[in-house]
């Protein structure tokens, strides 16, 4: 047997240090060797280096599409801060948007790259830089307020740089350490080559981790002062299933990883044989959560019956470079649509808000709880103009290509429903007849992520078409714990006894109206909950795709028969740890591969 990596162990290999083990949070899974590389995410990165002659119009170029994206996400603010945001804050996009268009200034950064070799990166920060001080070092209190916009305008426009090559140097085999990083940033610095990621800050259940699972890279958080024990260029190995980050790393640790890794698998080759079944013969449906347009091609390797979530807001504004304009989300639609096939896919409707919150909420004030503020449904149907229309209206021009569902975020009240029902029958009848077609109904589901859905589920269920449960913020809300906030989120769980007695409400209001229920939360994927969710007469499951194959494999490695039983101990049990140690000894009870997943998950 191989003994643990050593926690005082020298290498001829990593003379510079000794390698130690660092405890960490698991928040993607995955394991990962590679170079460590600093990130502060509260500055863009700019590299100062002089470009080869050669390289001067390619980075010209650069330059000036980067200019047009910045341009294309000030539009989309533009949309996501609706007609009753302040004056001041239209003035700021309206500035920035006048500056991007100030052929003056544009040609002053390209003149600084051609006759000095500058990045376009430093061009940009030389010529704001130089803005600034004339405008910082006048008495006029106007021009100094103008100064602080063009540090709003520089950030835009180096982070818009990122989207191309030149923008962000990341050696291979980096791995990213940071203080904190928002999921907007990993997206965009995905496509560098980047293998892991560790940061300080942050939760398993933050939505970087969602978008790291998605990128199908391992994530590691909670790790204190990273950042001083990792200095850049320090070799690495991040176990995002462990949880452990070791620092220079041995040769022994590495090859008995190398040898762990030889024996794993990804994709298989050819999809598994048929849909997913229970041993004594019972069928639940199991389904992808899309994030990423990258993540349509493991829909048919890992066996998914179509996609139970896409995420419109991660899918339209992350690595794709799309945007909110109505015909690249038709084209964007029907790509999914392709991808998923027969089965279909149900597509949530623009969750902005929370935890990617715009500054500013849709009354034009700031928010200080976003979270339970202007988001999802209510934010949609505050901007029904800029955001909810043309969505709609995408999707019934998308639909010819394959079964399509609508999923709505948020919702607290059946009225949310039926308010979106009739914006969406407003929006097909001013299509014109070819495009439309025949039927004005497009399935409409209801995310049932507030306490207040669940109470009433039996009256959501029958505004909506079929019920998708949110473990994660579900737990959230009944627990009154926020999951992204380290202090407390080792206690938000969705196998706490108050959760389940919601998911078992929305089950029996959705078997009494015939509304199919599913869950599509983290839950669905856990080994130790998916019996208790069938337990409690959960029917479709819905996953990010790497978890599609240990899902199947546990459903074939139990009987469904047996699930009612373990799900009333669960209700009955005094609380998530209780609820974790009956599903572990049912599993156990199940013997032969069901037992093998509480080793192996």
């Amino acid at each position: 047997m191989d003994p643990p990596p050593s926690a005082t162990g020298m290498d001829p290999a990593s003379p510079e240090g000794r390698e130690r083990v660092l405890t960490a949070t698991a928040a993607a899974p995955g394991v990962a060797v590679g170079t460590a590389t600093q990130y502060d995410a509260s500055g863009p990165v700019v590299s100062h280096s002089s470009i080869a002659p050669d390289e001067v119009e390619a980075e010209v170029a650069l330059l000036d599409a980067a200019v047009a994206r910045a341009r294309q996400e000030l539009e989309t603010v533009g949309a996501l801060l609706p007609a009753a945001a302040t004056d001041e804050a239209q003035a700021l996009l309206d500035a920035q948007a006048l500056m991007l268009r100030d052929e003056e200034f544009l040609e002053t950064v390209r003149r600084r790259i051609r006759e000095m070799h500058a990045s376009a990166g430093a061009a940009v920060r030389a010529v704001l830089s130089a803005h600034r001080e004339r405008m910082g070092g006048s008495d006029d209190a106007y021009l100094g307020d103008r100064a602080d916009e063009l540090v709003a305008l520089e950030t835009r426009l180096l982070r818009a740089l990122r989207h191309g090559e030149a923008a962000l140097s990341i050696e291979a085999h980096a791995v990213l350490i940071a203080r904190a990083l928002p999921a907007t940033d990993l997206l965009r610095l995905s496509r560098h080559r980047l293998l892991g990621c560790v940061t300080e800050e942050g939760s398993a259940a933050s939505h970087l981790a969602v978008v790291a699972e998605a990128l199908q890279i391992p994530l590691l958080v909670g790790v204190p002062q990273v950042l001083q024990a990792v200095p850049s260029g320090t070799p690495v190995l991040v176990d995002g299933d462990a949880g452990r980050l070791i620092v220079h790393p041995t040769s022994h640790t590495r090859e008995r990883y190398r040898r762990r890794g030889s024996v794993l698998t990804t994709a298989p080759e050819t999809p598994p044989d048929g849909p997913p079944i229970t041993a004594d013969g019972h069928a639940v449906t199991v389904r992808a959560n899309i994030g990423l347009e990258k993540e349509l091609e493991l829909l048919a390797p890992y066996g998914a019956q179509g996609i139970g979530l896409l995420r419109t807001e991660l899918y339209l504004l992350g690595d794709t470079g799309l945007s909110l304009a109505e015909d690249e989300q038709v084209g964007a639609y029907r790509r999914a649509l392709d991808a998923a096939g027969e089965a279909g896919a149900t597509v949530r409707l623009l969750d902005v808000g929370g935890d990617e919150q715009p500054p500013r909420c849709s009354c034009g004030l700031r928010e200080n709880a976003p979270m339970l503020g202007a988001r999802g449904v209510r934010r949609l149907l505050d901007c029904p103009d800029e955001l909810l229309r043309p969505q709609l209206r995408a999707l019934f021009r998308a639909r010819s290509r394959g079964p399509l569902r609508v999923l709505l975020p948020m919702v607290t009240d059946p009225e949310e429903v039926r308010r979106v029902r009739a914006v969406a029958a407003e929006e097909h009848a001013r299509l014109p007849a070819a495009v439309r077609g025949p039927d004005s109904s497009l399935p409409l589901g209801a995310m049932v992520e507030v306490p207040a859905a669940a109470l009433r589920a039996d009256a959501l269920a029958e505004a909506a078409d079929f019920l998708s449960v949110g473990t994660n913020d579900l737990a959230q809300f009944v627990l009154a714990v926020d999951r992204t906030n380290e202090c407390v989120a080792a206690r938000h769980s969705a196998l706490h006894p108050a959760v389940l007695q919601l998911v078992q409400r929305v089950a029996a209001a959705g078997r009494a109206a015939d509304c199919p229920v599913e869950v599509c939360g983290e839950a669905a994927a856990d080994v130790e909950a998916v019996p208790v969710l069938l337990g409690l007469g959960v029917e479709a499951l819905s996953v990010a795709p790497p978890h599609l194959l240990r899902v199947r494999r546990l459903l074939q490695a139990i009987r469904h028969a047996d699930t009612p039983a373990l799900a009333q101990e669960a209700l009955a049990a005094p609380d998530a740890a209780a609820v974790r140690a009956h599903a572990r000894d049912w599993l156990r009870a199940q013997g032969g591969a069901a037992a093998a997943l509480l080793q192996n998950p």
